[in-house]
C-alpha cells in the first residue's frame, strides 16, 4: 500500500488500487477504541441520466432511485443484517446525497468479520418485482415524513424556484409519483453501472493492523468476477443562469412563519478541485464573519427577536451547481429579509475587520484539529472529499492559504445576490 505521512498533523495515509478498480484506504488511530468503516459509490440522487458500461446511449432512470438501492441492499433472506451486525459489536447505517451512497458501521471488535459482511451486503443484490413493489409503500411513507418536517419542505421549495431542470431541485428521496415508476431493471442497471468497484471506496479508521485489513479486503474483492471499468459518463446537467421563480409560498401548520432566501450562483467550470474547495471554504468564512453568532449583527437580530434557534445559513459550491441559503423561522419575514439584504450588499466584498477573520480561522483549525480524534468524522470527511480531488489532510494547508483579500475576491465573484429566491412559509 501506498504510505503519505502528513507531518503537520501527524496523520498516516495507506491506500491502494485493486485489480477490480476498488480504492482502499487505512488510516491506522493507535489507542481508539472504536473502528469506523464507510463502503461508498460515487451514486447519488443527481445521476439520473447516465451511459451503462459499454453502452453509447444515456439512459434516464426515475427520481430517488440512488435512496432506493440503499434501503434494497440491506435486505437478505438468510439473516436480518442489523441483527447480525449488533452482534458482532457493529452499529451499521447507511446515507444516500446528491452525490454518493454510504454503508458504514462502527465496531469495538470483531472489525474483520463485520468488513467482510459489510462487503457481501454491498456486492450481493437480490430484487424481485414483490420486494421491489413492497418497498415502494414504505418509502412513501418516508418522502411523507420528511414533506412534514418545515426546515426539509422550505429547503427543496428553495430549490424547486431556483433551478429549472438540474436535478438538485428534487428531493433525494424522490417523489411519490417518481419511486412507483422504478421497476427491479432500473435497480440491477444502476447497480451494475455504479456499484462497480472501480466507482467504490473503501475506507477503514481504527486501531487496525494494516496489512491484515488490506489482506482480508484483497482476498475477498479477488473472488469477484470484476475488472477495472472506465470512469462513468454522466449527464453535464446544464442549466439556465436565472432563476426559475422568484417568489414561493405555501401554508404550512407552523408555531411561526419561516422564510429562506436562496441565492442561484454560476458554478465554477474548468477549476483545478484544489482551488474549487478553497472557494467553498471562502464562502463558508465570508457567512460566518456577517451572521455567526459572534456577530454585532446577529445580536442585533436576536434582541430584536426578528430569528431564533431555527437561524442557519450555508454556502454550496459544487461542479454542477451553486447556491447560498439563509433561513429563520420570523414573525417579521420583511424586516429580516429587508436587514439581512442590506447586510450582504454593504458587506460583500468589503470586509475589514481582520482580527475578527483571524479568529474565525483559528476556530476553523483548531475544530478541524479536534475533528481528526473522531474516527466518524475521518471518514465521512476524507471520502466526501476524495470525490472532490483532495484529500481531507490538505484542507490545514488549504485554509492556511486563506486571507480576508481572498475571502473578499471570492464573495465578490461567487456570490450573485440578484437571482434570489424568496421562499416562504405561512401559518395556516
Amino acid at each position: 500500500m501506498q504510505c503519505t505521512y502528513y507531518k503537520q498533523i501527524d496523520e498516516t495515509v495507506y491506500e491502494a488500487e485493486l485489480n477490480n478498480g476498488l480504492k482502499l484506504f487505512v488510516i491506522p488511530k493507535t489507542g481508539f477504541q472504536k473502528t469506523f468503516v464507510t463502503y461508498t459509490t460515487q451514486f447519488g440522487s443527481l445521476d439520473r441520466k447516465f451511459k451503462p458500461h459499454g453502452s453509447e446511449d444515456y439512459v434516464t432512470v426515475p427520481d430517488g432511485v440512488a435512496h432506493f438501492l440503499e434501503h434494497k441492499l440491506f435486505e437478505n433472506e438468510e439473516e436480518d443484517l442489523f441483527t447480525a451486525f449488533a452482534e458482532d459489536n457493529a452499529q451499521v447505517n447507511a446515507f444516500t446525497s446528491f452525490d454518493r451512497t454510504s454503508y458504514l458501521f462502527s465496531a469495538t471488535d470483531n472489525i474483520e468479520s463485520n468488513i467482510k459482511r459489510l462487503l457481501t451486503m454491498v456486492e450481493t443484490p437480490y430484487f424481485t418485482e414483490a420486494s421491489v413493489d413492497k418497498e415502494k409503500g414504505i418509502i412513501a411513507e418516508e418522502i411523507k415524513m420528511y414533506q412534514e418536517q418545515p426546515g426539509y419542505k422550505l429547503m427543496f421549495n428553495t430549490l424547486r424556484a431556483m433551478y429549472e431542470s438540474h436535478p438538485i431541485r428534487v428531493d433525494i428521496a424522490g417523489s411519490v409519483e417518481s419511486i412507483y415508476e422504478i421497476t427491479k431493471e432500473d435497480l440491477y442497471l444502476c447497480y451494475e453501472t455504479f456499484y462497480h468497484p472501480s466507482n467504490m471506496v473503501l475506507f477503514v479508521v481504527g486501531d487496525v493492523d494494516v496489512d491484515h485489513i488490506y489482506n482480508v479486503v484483497a482476498d475477498h474483492e479477488n473472488q469477484r468476477d470484476k475488472t477495472n471499468q472506465p470512469r462513468i459518463v454522466r449527464d453535464s446537467l446544464k442549466e439556465q443562469d436565472s432563476v426559475k421563480e422568484k417568489v414561493v409560498t405555501e401554508k404550512m401548520k407552523l408555531q411561526s412563519p419561516r422564510i429562506m432566501l436562496g441565492f442561484k450562483n454560476m458554478p465554477l467550470t474548468d477549476v483545478p478541485d484544489r482551488l474549487l474547495v478553497k472557494k467553498d471554504l471562502e464562502m463558508t468564512l465570508f457567512f460566518e464573519l456577517l451572521f455567526g453568532e459572534e456577530t454585532d449583527f446577529y445580536q442585533m437580530l436576536l434582541n430584536e427577536e426578528l430569528i431564533d434557534e431555527t437561524f442557519g445559513y450555508q454556502f454550496v459550491l459544487e461542479p454542477t451547481y451553486s447556491f447560498s441559503m439563509i433561513t429563520s423561522a420570523t414573525q417579521q419575514p420583511d424586516k429580516l429579509k429587508k436587514l439581512l439584504m442590506d447586510e450582504l450588499e454593504a458587506k460583500q466584498g468589503n470586509l475589514t475587520d481582520t482580527e475578527a477573520f483571524n479568529l474565525l480561522k483559528k476556530q476553523f483549525i483548531g475544530e478541524f484539529i479536534s475533528g481528526l480524534n473522531s474516527p466518524e468524522y475521518i471518514a465521512n470527511q476524507y471520502t466526501k472529499l476524495y470525490f472532490e480531488g483532495v484529500s481531507l489532510f490538505d484542507l490545514l494547508d488549504i485554509v492556511e492559504s486563506i486571507t480576508l483579500e481572498s475571502v473578499n475576491e471570492t464573495a465578490q465573484s461567487s456570490l450573485n445576490l440578484s437571482q434570489i429566491v424568496d421562499s416562504r412559509l405561512e401559518m395556516k
